[in-house]
């Protein structure tokens, strides 16, 4: 593949797809295309003119197209996006260094690449068997492997040295219908970084036939898979195509997932998922879905009747010298700006005071009562639902000194950081940033991108 054929796309309209605002290399999406992760046949020409996309390697190939379609080239072009590459040639140079690593150049007729390689020992407990048969015993020669004329195979990852000139013929965009341009680079420089090499012994007259048919064979499978990529139902897919075939849900969660633009349009306040009740929703900003399982508390009944208990106290707490601790309060409130008599306080607790209260031991030991251990899962539930609730964002360990928890909910945490961070409680005053205190920080990100974008519909409804 040519640069001029690599160029041509950007002279089109758009890149590939049945949805332009999702481009090829859309990073949700690279991960998922079996291609990117495979060892892709390459020669080394194709492998010098590989574009540059978005910052990433691909192999683009124009789409196969009927003569029913109309005259519209918007989406004539597929990208690939490729990590690893499979080579073959003769070895024209070597560069044994000191630390280990051995540079050596492969020439196979269309261009050279270096590759670089780094001796191991077979003893070593990172050692890995070759990836194939005919790699392993290449893997048993002396420390010199390679010899300048060996033949080789080298399976490997694609590391780019410089990033090219987009300032070439072919343009710095790819599309100009898809709505997030691409940026396109040519000229990259890379090297092969090989995890696997393979030096094709010729020396047996018996196999000299095999080993020469060999690098025709390897040429005729790099000519296929330009071949393959153009074709309508092609078995190689890129992580677009791999995406429309997860179904709707699966699909979502990918696109979707920390985009508070489109997740505010359902947020956890409206959507029908589970039987988390209402309160939570709305204190919280959450639902069961997201919650880390307890095997003993399978239904979350006991973290139910917890969470039910800990806003019970916190509806009970209007003002910061009603507090158990005070002093606390007070810092908390400070780290996420709210001045202490501006707003209810927010509820700090202590591990022992839910350990000591009846009703909550009476649920857990209700739960535990038919185990074999009652008294060790009793404690074990206790503890395995404090630890879930805080790594779900619900608590957080606020002083391990004191033991001392903070209960994350909206009303009096989350909703004044954020309104304070995005400037919508100023009464308009400046007011500067403050730094995102530890406790927000255990919050997932999907949650206040969702509260935030909830935030921003309620405040440009009430304008």
């Amino acid at each position: 593949m040519d640069k001029a054929a690599a160029s041509a796309p950007t002279k089109g309209n758009a890149a590939s797809g049945d949805d332009d605002s999702i481009s090829d290399v859309d990073y949700r999406l690279i991960g998922l295309s079996p291609q990117y992760w495979s060892y892709t046949r390459l020669s080394v020409g194709d492998l010098n003119s590989l574009p540059l996309i978005n910052g990433v390697d691909c192999f683009i190939t124009p789409r196969h197209r009927d003569d029913s379609e109309s005259d519209n080239n918007s989406h004539q072009w597929h990208i690939f996006p490729l990590s690893r590459v499979l080579l073959r040639g003769i070895v024209t140079a070597i560069d044994r260094r000191p630390n280990g690593c051995t540079l050596i150049v492969i020439d196979d007729g269309t261009g050279a690449v270096d590759c670089r390689c780094w001796e191991e020992s077979s003893n070593s407990a990172f050692h890995l068997p070759a990836l194939l048969p005919q790699h392993r015993t290449s893997m048993n020669r002396n420390g010199l492997r390679y010899d300048i004329g060996d033949s080789v195979e080298i399976m490997g990852k694609i590391k780019t040295l410089t990033a090219g000139d987009a300032s070439s013929a072919a343009g710095s965009t790819l599309s100009e219908n898809n709505t997030t341009p691409l940026e396109v680079r040519f000229g990259c420089i890379r090297e092969v970084h090989a995890t696997s090499v393979c030096v094709i012994d010729t020396s047996q007259s018996s196999v000299t036939a095999n080993v020469w048919n060999g690098e025709a064979v390897h040429w005729l499978k790099c000519i296929n898979v330009e071949k393959e990529v153009r074709k309508e139902n092609s078995t190689m897919k890129n992580g677009k195509d791999v995406l429309s075939l997860l179904g709707d849900k699966v699909s979502s969660s990918i696109l979707h997932d920390g985009d508070s633009t489109t997740i505010g349009k359902k947020n956890v306040l409206v959507r029908q998922c589970c039987q988390t009740p209402q309160r939570f929703r709305q204190a919280l900003f959450y639902c069961h879905c997201e919650a880390t399982l307890e095997a003993l508390d399978s239904t979350f009944s006991f973290r139910d009747a917890v969470l039910n208990h800990l806003l019970d106290c916190e509806s009970q707490l209007q003002h910061i010298e009603s507090c158990v601790h005070q002093a606390a309060t007070e810092d908390c409130m400070d780290l996420y700006g709210a001045e202490a008599n501006s707003m209810p306080p927010p509820f700090l607790f202590t591990f022992q005071s839910i350990c000591s209260d009846a009703r909550l031991s009476s649920i857990a030991r209700s739960l535990v009562s038919a185990t074999n251990l009652p008294n060790a899962n009793f404690q074990r539930l206790l503890q395995k639902t404090f630890a879930a609730m805080t790594k779900d964002g619900l608590l957080s360990l606020y002083d391990p000194a004191e033991d001392l928890y903070l209960l994350v909910s909206c009303g009096r945490v989350l909703e004044p950081f954020l309104k304070r961070s995005k400037g919508m409680d100023d009464g308009g005053f400046f007011r500067p940033n403050i730094p995102e205190p530890f406790f927000i920080r255990s919050v997932p990100r999907k949650r206040l991108n969702e509260l935030a974008s909830h935030l921003t519909t309620q405040q440009s409804d009430s304008v």
